[in-house]
């Protein structure tokens, strides 16, 4: 079994960990959606899913921000955590995905290389994709249908 993986906030008042950690195979996915950028402050939001249950918020109270479904891509509602001290963004909770989240990887070191980006009709055209060619989408891509 995979041990556990903890990481915080910049000022280490919110701390989290994920049972069972990350597997080798754990990729990055960059989104270049117009939200992701304004919330991340940045060029693209860089986070990795991560199953409901092996979230755990271990130390602090994330405080969280319930964007209204109809500014969101999906048309669902979305809730945005963060720390309410120093700002860091945690994880993306949405109806669209209930028993995912999106976990913001600079929490645990950024360390995972991309391995899909989406909305990259959104890019800058300066910017140069970091995932494989065929794992960049101007849009969301086709999801497989659950086994």
């Amino acid at each position: 079994m995979t041990p556990d993986f903890e990481g915080s906030c910049h000022c280490g008042a919110v701390q989290m960990r994920i049972l069972g950690g990350f597997t080798e195979d754990t990729k990055a996915g960059i989104c270049h959606c117009k939200e992701c950028q304004i919330f991340a402050g940045s060029l693209f939001a860089y986070a990795t899913k991560v199953d409901r249950q092996h979230l755990q918020v271990i130390q602090g109270q994330p405080k969280a921000y319930k964007q209204p479904p109809n500014t969101n891509l999906s048309g669902k509602q979305v809730t945005r955590y963060f720390c309410g001290d120093c700002g860091t963004p945690l994880w993306v909770e949405s109806d669209a995905t209930p028993t995912l989240y999106a976990v913001k990887l600079a929490l645990f070191g950024n360390n995972f290389a991309p391995g899909i980006e989406i909305f990259w009709k959104n890019a800058h055209e300066w910017e140069k994709p970091m995932a494989s060619s065929e794992m960049v989408f101007d849009t969301l891509p086709a999801m497989r249908p659950a086994a």
